[in-house]
């Protein structure tokens, strides 16, 4: 979906030389996932905030952002990382029947200039919703806005799929959690759940060789800033063991690997990801460690709350080394670290050392802070 650009800024670069569709979706994911309490965006449990409402904070208004870009973000983002519904008023809802949630209007918003009178704005009161369910709603408020049949900012809802720190958004609320009832049954006469529903074969965390270490003495992945840690559902083990196999190049860039390095996008993992750790998930929900997907297809953990040398449970909790199938290491051609609940071999202090690509300070595990987007 291609928009016009206002005040004739095309597809020009500024902020830094990023054109201006990755600055918009940049700032719409600060916003949404992190910055909603701190600038007063008014946003419900499941994450969703009028169109409107984001159009109207300030660093959108001074890129003068439009609606049109807006649904643009929406629908070309690679990793999905945004969704919309259409909610145009409770008597339209009702009329055509088309909501998968349930509106409800409440007075939450006044606009600047509108003589003190409230305006309302649509929030939502809804159970979960499917994979699939939220996928659907998005397209149709999509093909609502591009064919015109309304095009009012103010009728449209907006979150990130994933990736929040704002605490008083619910992840229940939109996320699928997966069980192990969710494993496809091994009986003919029973039918398979379908893939949005059925555990994955693969979740895997990326990180960064000077992470890795930190990880290990922590007793495992933290969320941190998040509310969740993040996983993805590739590549597979297979593939990055093959490819790695026989590399020993430290400035390597693991060309070949598939899922990260031949321009497929992975949800839920960077492409310079350096350590790749594998979770044997069934293991995990067996024990009572939670894991969510959400509408992007991002696994996600906010990890179980871990018992101290004492009996005393900490507070920050974890997805445990004991989860850890597999650890690769796929940009140096080390290959496994660990395995099997051991160090199968020590991470050269020559790795460990370096600053994360690109001067990234903090990994995505966010020992040192929220991490960045995915």
């Amino acid at each position: 979906m291609s928009q016009p650009r206002k005040g004739g800024r095309g597809g020009g670069r500024g902020g830094g030389g990023q054109s201006r569709e990755v600055q918009i979706s940049k700032a719409l994911s600060l916003l949404l996932r992190h910055a909603a309490e701190k600038e007063g965006l008014k946003m419900n449990t499941q994450g969703y905030a009028n169109v409107a409402d984001v159009l109207a904070w300030r660093k959108l208004k001074s890129l003068k952002v439009t609606f049109p870009e807006i649904l643009d973000a929406v629908a070309t983002s690679d990793k999905k990382r945004f969704a919309l519904l259409h909610i145009p008023s409770a008597e339209q809802a009702d009329s055509k029947g088309q909501a998968t949630t349930t509106p409800s209007k409440v007075t939450d918003r006044e606009d600047e200039g509108a003589n003190d009178t409230e305006q309302s704005t649509t929030v939502l009161s809804a159970p979960p919703v499917t994979q699939a369910a939220q996928e659907n709603a998005t397209q149709r408020a999509l093909s609502v806005a591009t064919s015109k049949e309304d095009t009012d900012p103010s009728h449209f809802l907006i979150r990130a799929t994933q990736g929040h720190s704002i605490k008083s958004v619910d992840p229940a609320s939109f996320l699928e959690r997966l069980t192990l009832s969710d494993e496809p049954q091994a009986q003919p006469s029973v039918p398979a759940t379908t893939p949005s529903t059925s555990l994955p074969d693969t979740v895997v965390h990326g990180t960064y060789h000077a992470a890795w270490p930190l990880i290990l003495a922590s007793g495992g992945l933290k969320c941190m800033g998040r509310t969740h840690v993040h996983f993805a559902t590739g590549p597979s083990l297979e593939s990055v063991l093959a490819q790695n196999k026989g590399r020993g190049d430290t400035e390597g860039d693991g060309k070949g690997i598939e899922g990260l390095d031949n321009g497929t996008v992975i949800s839920g993992m960077r492409r310079d990801a350096q350590v790749l750790i594998y979770i044997n998930i069934k293991k995990a929900l067996a024990a009572g460690c939670p894991f969510w997907r959400s509408e992007n297809g991002v696994i996600l953990s906010e990890g179980m709350a871990i018992t101290g040398k004492e009996g005393a449970e900490e507070k920050e909790k974890v997805v445990p080394l004991e989860f850890f199938d597999v650890v690769v290491e796929r940009k140096a051609g080390l290959g496994v670290l660990w395995e099997h609940g051991k160090v199968v071999q020590e991470l050269p202090q020559d790795l460990a050392g370096r600053r994360n690509p690109k001067g990234r300070r903090v990994p995505p595990d966010g020992e040192k802070g929220r991490g960045r987007s995915k």
